[in-house]
């Protein structure tokens, strides 16, 4: 495994956050409708660095982490999607962001799978799990899409209970 791998897809690249990617989080948290959780928009100055600052940590911690998502033919940000251990959390967690612009066009899903497969064949894992609030509707429809089902419910530290799905590998990352 290498410590800052990069994922490309036939639209996108993944790479890992670096310091002169804050400008990305900032662009996105600016932008983001999303009004509860980890991707709520709102932030400060402060927060977005300190997310930002998170993220690269996370990589030089566990070795994986948030992965920023471009479009190839355009090297345009378009969000982030990767593996996170938050803090005292039980589970790896697979997670994405999107700029609103971006959504509804598959990036989701194309960039999921990349990030997967990476985990199944460079990290070695057997599956991968995500996890989300009831009320997002499109994450769960993009869980099932990845082939995933529900696992178990489980509460989390932040007192929200969850359906974890298991994700499982694709035959050639296996």
């Amino acid at each position: 495994m290498t410590d800052h791998p990069t994922l490309t897809t036939e639209r996108l690249t993944l790479t890992p956050p670096t310091p002169a990617d804050l400008p990305c989080y900032a662009a996105f948290y600016e932008e983001s409708d999303v009004t509860v959780g980890g991707y709520r928009g709102g932030r400060s100055d402060a927060e977005v660095a300190a997310i930002h600052a998170r993220d690269m940590a996370h990589w030089r911690d566990h070795g994986h982490g948030m992965f920023l998502i471009r479009l190839r033919e355009a090297d345009r940000f378009v969000g982030g999607a990767g593996i996170i251990y938050p803090e005292g959390w039980s589970c790896h967690e697979l997670t994405w962001f999107l700029r609103p612009d971006a959504r509804g066009a598959g990036v989701a899903t194309e960039a999921s799978l990349a990030v997967i497969a990476w985990a199944c064949r460079d990290l070695g894992w057997a599956a991968v799990e995500t996890l989300m609030r009831d009320e997002n509707v499109a994450a769960h429809r993009l869980a099932q899409r990845l082939g995933g089902r529900v696992d178990r419910r489980e509460t989390f530290p932040d007192g929200v209970a969850r359906d974890v799905y298991v994700l499982p590998c694709p035959e050639a990352a296996a």
